[in-house]
């Protein structure tokens, strides 16, 4: 897959900062302690799960960057270690930080992220090359919309399916369950945010596999399956998630992708929607939490629960991935989309600012702009992740087809006599 090196080094260093605010923000420097040796006896599944997938992007963008390297040992070696270096450096410097926890659980659990980022792009190129021999799956997996989409429909697989603490225990599954039972008290408590939220969230996935090149059956397909797999997830999670709202969604999703499917669906249409999922997470209230925050112009991300925040980005940064695809989408129809990849992004980040300035008078909210900053570094991430923008027939200039008409009317003969 052809790559811009540019792009990737610049999601590369800008992720990297990320991480590096991520660990260091919001503590002031003070006595130094034993490094990697502050870790408890008690270790955090959930801790260890956020510290894990933070460090996925890292290992798969410098796998990225390392691509082109003729050992692919070699170029593993580096990505990997670059991770780890990475994690270890935070870690040292968390020892002189009071504030923070200098753990080599974290290290561990860090370097094990990058381990599985620099692994999976190898196997998932892998998986496309297959995937493409497969007559459904050919269209949806042929560059350069393949990594667009799957990055796309991944980061809101992982969204729907949070907290990732599953289990088999059976009274659990039954209380997951349960609010099928009570349908008339889900009626009265229904929640218009959250239906919008995951009503305009999963129509966002159905446009963008028929974005990505599918048929409408085939796209309805891998729909319905992912619809299924999110259900059996959910149903399997530790925490209760499912809900009506979400079932609700997921059947206006099917039914938006198909009835979209006789005309072939527009490829903004994914960003369009994504937008408004995220938009309707935004506004709404959170009621009986405490009054919100003043507003704060440095992100307040990560400074709670680490899964918590590792939810956020993942919400903010699937909005630049769709963003990305609905950007390829065009430029695959032959637009140009030179200057829409800077003013999509940018108008995309003012109007989540927006509405983290109005979250000021919305209950529970505490308004800052890690919003715009993390929907920013998704999107550079996916972008740089999906290549070089897939070049399309340009349309035919009208000009240069009147001159052709001129010069063949000059050219044609004047004698009525038959050409043979």
């Amino acid at each position: 897959m052809d790559r811009s090196r540019t792009g990737l080094v610049a999601a590369l260093v800008g992720y990297l900062a990320f991480v590096a605010y991520q660990s260091l923000a919001g503590a002031a420097p003070g006595a130094c302690v034993t490094p990697l040796l502050q870790q408890g006896s008690r270790l955090s599944r959930g801790d260890g799960l956020a510290n894990l997938v933070a460090y996925v992007p890292l290992g798969l963008l410098a796998a990225a960057r390392l691509a082109s390297m003729r050992n692919r040992g070699l170029a593993f070696g580096i990505a990997f270690s670059l991770a780890s270096m990475c994690s270890l450096s935070m870690e040292l410097l968390q020892a002189c930080l009071p504030g923070r926890v200098s753990s080599w659980y974290d290290w561990v659990t860090n370097s094990a992220g990058g381990l599985l980022g620099a692994v999976a792009l190898p196997a998932a190129a892998r998986l496309a090359r297959a995937l493409r021999t497969r007559p459904g799956c050919a269209a949806a997996m042929e560059a350069p919309l393949g990594w667009p989409a799957a990055l796309c429909v991944g980061a809101w697989l992982l969204l729907v399916l949070a907290p990732w603490r599953f289990t088999l225990d059976v009274g659990t599954l039954r209380g997951n369950l349960a609010f099928l039972k009570h349908a008339a008290d889900a009626v009265a408590g229904f929640e218009p945010w959250r239906a919008l939220r995951y009503g305009f969230g999963w129509m966002a996935i159905g446009f963008a596999l028929r974005a990505s090149g599918l048929a409408v059956a085939d796209a309805l397909r891998l729909l319905a399956l992912l619809v299924a797999a999110a259900v059996l997830g959910q149903v399997l999670l530790a925490v209760p998630s499912l809900s009506f709202e979400e079932l609700a969604g997921m059947a206006l999703a099917l039914a938006a992708t198909a009835l979209a499917g006789a005309n072939g669906a527009g490829p903004r249409l994914p960003a369009a929607f994504a937008l408004l999922s995220v938009l309707a997470y935004q506004l709404a209230p959170q009621p009986g939490v405490p009054a919100p925050d003043t507003f704060s112009w440095w992100p307040r991300i990560g400074r709670g629960g680490l899964l918590g925040a590792l939810e956020l980005a993942l919400l903010f940064g699937w909005l630049g991935a769709a963003l990305s695809l609905s950007l390829r989408a065009l430029a695959q129809r032959g637009a140009d989309v030179s200057r829409r990849r800077v003013a999509w992004p940018a108008a995309t980040a003012g109007v989540l600012l927006l509405t983290e300035i109005a979250q000021g008078w919305i209950p529970g909210r505490s308004p800052d702009t890690s919003a715009p900053l993390v929907m920013l570094l998704g999107f550079m991430v996916a972008w740089a992740l999906g290549g070089a923008p897939p070049s399309g027939a340009a349309p035919a200039r009208p000009r240069p087809v009147r001159r052709m008409r001129r010069a063949t009317a000059r050219a044609a003969p004047t004698s009525r006599r038959p050409a043979a």
